[in-house]
């Protein structure tokens, strides 16, 4: 029975399933990853080789790939320098509320907070015993679409002494230094440790107008622009580059990549993903990070080769996928 019937996620094709389960995938143009606990693991901050491989031999074969994460600029560096690809097609980053070409920091589309939503979300974090909130800016030019992204900062708000860096290895500064007047906020990372406050916390913040708050595992809940969400940000994007949705590939693992997961044509969630991932997935891999992406890749570079490239190929389909597995004629 299909998932839109179940209302649960199939698993992905495999080497002995019927080719034809992979022509959809034939398709695609553009396949976008989640971050952490999709394409890496939450303790590992680079791509493993086979991973990183199997990058460049699908990017090589007219499928563009991009990143749809909550991280900063900054944050995605390392994965940058692993793949060179990846440098030159927009990002999605700030969960969508900014999309950037990272080699010229060449600003597609962003979103901000406004000062009154800004300011009653400190409010809350202020009352929060032990809350803390990381505020990110973003200095654009005024034009959103080409502009230069020049600076993206964050300030910390708590009542512990300020990290010296934030999870995306920026430089924290204080509040004090952010002025309202002037910033665009593009996303706030609100901090909150004990369990049932951070429940508490989040139904306050989601009667907030103007914001858009999700709690996507452990510690953190993300704030950003109503509106604003990975599927958005993706969609600048594929207008950007003449892509339609039905030829989007989205992997996620968590319920900030919700929104991403129901919009793309093919949507495929990581093993162990959260109940509200899986149920906006159409697919579902039997494996965790890293591992369920490398999973996504060989299927996309198959079918490919099966459906898009030499007609032998898809008149031999089943033999080359079923391999010696079963008797040949």
């Amino acid at each position: 029975m299909s998932s839109s019937l179940t209302g649960e996620p199939r698993p992905l094709p495999n080497a002995m399933d019927d080719p034809e389960e992979l022509r959809t995938f034939a398709n695609v143009r553009l396949i976008a990853f989640d971050l952490d606990g999709t394409l890496i693991g939450h303790q590992s901050p680079i791509l493993g080789a086979r991973l990183a491989d199997l990058f460049s031999t699908v990017s090589r074969s007219q499928v563009a790939v991009t990143l749809a994460t909550g991280r900063t600029l900054t944050g995605v560096r390392a994965i940058l320098g692993q793949m060179a690809e990846l440098n030159r097609v927009p990002l999605v980053l700030y969960n969508g509320s900014v999309v950037m070409r990272p080699d010229h920091q060449a600003l597609i589309a962003h979103s901000a907070i406004s000062r009154a939503s800004v300011e009653q979300t400190l409010s809350i974090g202020a009352s929060c015993a032990d809350g803390a909130l990381f505020v990110y800016t973003i200095d654009t030019d005024a034009s959103l679409i080409g502009g230069a992204a020049q600076t993206e900062a964050v300030h910390f708000s708590g009542k512990d002494q300020a990290p010296a860096t934030d999870f995306n290895g920026m430089a924290v500064l204080p509040l004090s230094q952010l002025n309202l007047d002037t910033a665009k906020v593009v996303a706030i990372l609100f901090e909150v440790t004990d369990p049932a406050l951070r429940e508490s916390a989040l139904g306050f913040l989601m009667q907030i107008p103007g914001i858009s708050a999700t709690s996507s595992g452990g510690r953190y809940i993300e704030i950003r622009p109503s509106g604003s969400s990975k599927a958005v940000g993706l969609r600048y994007l594929t207008d950007h580059m003449g892509i339609q949705a039905h030829q989007v590939l989205a992997m996620g693992d968590n319920d900030n990549d919700v929104e991403l997961l129901r919009w793309a044509g093919i949507s495929v969630c990581v093993d162990r993903a959260s109940p509200a991932a899986q149920r906006a997935s159409k697919f579902i891999s039997s494996h965790g990070a890293g591992e369920a992406a490398i999973d996504v890749l060989e299927i996309v570079r198959r079918a490919r080769r099966l459906f898009r490239g030499d007609r032998r190929n898809a008149e031999n389909a089943t033999s080359i996928v079923r391999g010696n597995f079963e008797p040949q004629d």
